[in-house]
This record gives C-alpha cells, sequence and structure tokens, in this order.
C-alpha cells in the first residue's frame, strides 16, 4: 500500500504550521531525534464559539470502533436466499421464511421444520429453534442455546431436496495465495510492463473476487484479528492492496468471505460533553482530509499550549498501518500538537506546537460530521 504520503504530508504540515521555528537534535547515536519548537508566540487566537459547531450525534452510536466496520463485497448473505413469507401457502401450517424458492420453514412454538414447495413435511418442528443457510446450499439447523448442542447440516438443492450433511472443518491451508506476472501495455505499444499479480484460491481452484473488481491484487498477506484490531470472529484475515487503496478479506467457517475498507487514519473528538472515535475507512475521504489539512492556515509556532485543558478538540491519526505516523491534535482555541515517528533506517520522532486559524477546528468538526459520518451508514 501506498504510504499515502504521510512523509510529503507533514512537510507541507511543518511549512504550513510552523512558519518559523527553530529545532534541536536530541537524539544519541542510536538515530533517534527529537525536534520540538523554540519561539513563543505572543498572541494566541480567538477561541472559537461553541455556537459554530456541535458533536456528530453518528459518534454516540459507535461504542467500540472496529476496523472492520466498512463491507464493500459479501460473497453469501443468508438474506440473498432466505425471504419471509407475506402469503401463508399451506392451511395445516404456519410459514415463516423461504429458502431459495424450494424450501419452507414453518414453526410449531418455539420450534421449526421444513417443507418442500408441495407442503410435504421433510423435518418436524420439534428439534431446531433456527434453520438458516450457512453458505450455497448448505443449511445450519441450531438447538435451543440453552442446551448448549452443536449444530446439524443440511445440503439441499433447488428441487427441495436435502440430505445430512458434514459439519464445516475449515482449514487455513485450504486457502493459499497465487502469484502471476502479467504483461500490461503501456502507452508505447512496442514496450510492455511485467506487473505482479496476486489472488487468494479457496480450494485450489476457486478464486476469491472473481468476476469483480476485488481480485487482482498488488499485494496479499495473511494477518491475525490482533494486528488489525478486530473483534470480529473470522477464522481467517488477509490484507491486500491495490492502487494505493487497502482492504481486508475476511473468511468465515464455511470459507464464506467478506472484503471490508481497510483504515487510513482514525479520529478522536471532544465537543462539550461529547466524545468519539472511529476510523478514516475510505480513500477518498482520506485523501480529502489530507486536502483539508493542508489548506490550514497558521499564525506562527509556541513552545506550549495554552493552559485551558478543558477546551474541545480533535486528534487526527495519519497513515494508520504504516511506519510513517502523523498524530495532530487541535484543541478548538486553535492550538496544534503534531507529533511524527517514522521508522527505517534512521528512526525520526518530531514533535512540535503549532497555532493554527481559528477556524480550522471547525472545519475539521464539520468534516467530521458531513463526510466521515457517511461511511457509517452504507
Amino acid at each position: 500500500m501506498k504510504t499515502l504520503k504521510i512523509t510529503a504530508l507533514m512537510l507541507s504540515a511543518v511549512m504550513v504550521l510552523s512558519l518559523c521555528s527553530c529545532s534541536q537534535d536530541t537524539g544519541d547515536d542510536s538515530g533517534a531525534s527529537t525536534t520540538s519548537s523554540a519561539k513563543e508566540a505572543k498572541a494566541v487566537p480567538d477561541k472559537v464559539e461553541l455556537k459554530n459547531y456541535k458533536f456528530p450525534e453518528f459518534l454516540d452510536d459507535i461504542k467500540q470502533p472496529d476496523v472492520l466496520s466498512s463491507p464493500v463485497y459479501v460473497s453469501f448473505a443468508a438474506s440473498d436466499y432466505m425471504t419471509e413469507v407475506t402469503e401463508q401457502p399451506f392451511d395445516k401450517y404456519e410459514c415463516t421464511a423461504v429458502i431459495s424458492n424450494s424450501l419452507y420453514v414453518y414453526s410449531e412454538g418455539k420450534f421449526k421444520g421444513l417443507l418442500d414447495k408441495t407442503g410435504k413435511v421433510l423435518l418436524e418442528a420439534d428439534t431446531y429453534t433456527s434453520i438458516m443457510p450457512c453458505s450455497k446450499g448448505v443449511l445450519q439447523l441450531s438447538r435451543d442455546k440453552e442446551l448448549n448442542a452443536p449444530d446439524d447440516y443440511y445440503s439441499f438443492n433447488v428441487l427441495g431436496i436435502i440430505s445430512p450433511s458434514e459439519p464445516p472443518d475449515f482449514k487455513a491451508d485450504n486457502i493459499t495465495v497465487s502469484e502471476n506476472i502479467v504483461d500490461e501495455q503501456t502507452e508505447d505499444e512496442d514496450a510492455e510492463n511485467d506487473n505482479k499479480v496476486c489472488d487468494l484460491i479457496v480450494g485450489g481452484d476457486k478464486t476469491v473476487g472473481e468476476g469483480t473488481v476485488y481480485c487482482g491484487w498488488e499485494k496479499i498477506e495473511a494477518v491475525t484479528a490482533q494486528s488489525i484490531g478486530t473483534s470480529r470472529p473470522f477464522n481467517a484475515f488477509y490484507k491486500a492492496e491495490k492502487n494505493g487503496e487497502l482492504y481486508y478479506i475476511c473468511f468465515d467457517r464455511f470459507y464464506n468471505y467478506t472484503i471490508y475498507n481497510g483504515a487510513y487514519g482514525y479520529v478522536r473528538l471532544k465537543v462539550g460533553d461529547g466524545y468519539g472515535e472511529c476510523y478514516i475507512l475510505d480513500h477518498e475521504d482520506y485523501t480529502e482530509l489530507e486536502r483539508l489539512v493542508e489548506s490550514f492556515g497558521s499564525s506562527g509556532t509556541v513552545k506550549s499550549p495554552g493552559k485551558d485543558e478543558g477546551l474541545d478538540y480533535i486528534q487526527l491519526e495519519l497513515g494508520c498501518g504504516t511506519d510513517d505516523m502523523t498524530v495532530m491534535t487541535i484543541s478548538s482555541d486553535g492550538y496544534c500538537l503534531t507529533e511524527h515517528t517514522a521508522s527505517g533506517e534512521k528512526t525520526v520522532n518530531n514533535k512540535y506546537f503549532s497555532v493554527l486559524d481559528k477556524e480550522s477546528f471547525v472545519s475539521l468538526v464539520k468534516w467530521v460530521d458531513k463526510v466521515l459520518s457517511t461511511e457509517y451508514v452504507r
């Protein structure tokens, strides 16, 4: 994945936010260095009145931010195969759902059973409390949760024929990464570029995302739930990159997969008594935020912030998941603490205070409310 030009962003921010500062190198032989401003500004920008901004309500609904919050593709959804019954097809049974236009789920008390299209009983409603498709052509039948009994599985077809099936046996090595070199024609018809294309293969012959734009990746690697910061109970996780955009491909125990937008940044926001935090999960939105930050004006550099610790603030983490991170903490009076860290041949740790134009804080709050919120209501 591109680092989304974080280093360039940091340099632009230095130019915009720190019009005049001097640096002190406090590093040792390890190569680490810390830079801070050494000039005290005499003027402090006016505080922004509360009437000019409000806390984005959508942040109240995000109790535990999860990086897997913006799905872009689902290989299997039970709702695509199971629909609610609006008109009862049989006199003797109360049907609640129809599966693939071939099976009817009916209820007797808390129990569920199965009928075929003619009304013939295939499974009595005396054992299972839930019957749902769990993958293409397979049903998952669950007993009362209090019994703590294992689920049963049945295969089915469009003719309404069912038969017992073995429980799923997920094995991570059934998913492999395939790498191929493809020739890409350039504007010069006589010249060609060799590019590596990666795909995930399930069961040796099924290409993940085949027929969609979500295949032919530039890079794929297996990751863990802990490394990407999610609590979702998938069985396997992969990080994929394409055209500078980041995605996560996640498999359940049936080898169904969901593709999510990756995280490019993180936001923490306090306005009045409200506090919330969430990821930045859309590449275009993140690019827009970069342009917004670069547009901010500055009224000079300072050595230390104001004394009012109760001010509203917004904190932006830019470059999540990379070795080049910039964290900006901007309070409503315009003070901004910028921290830039990078690892590599020479570790960098730059930290400085600046004073921004007083409308910068308002612009960011409005951006979160009008732009970032849409990522969580799609």
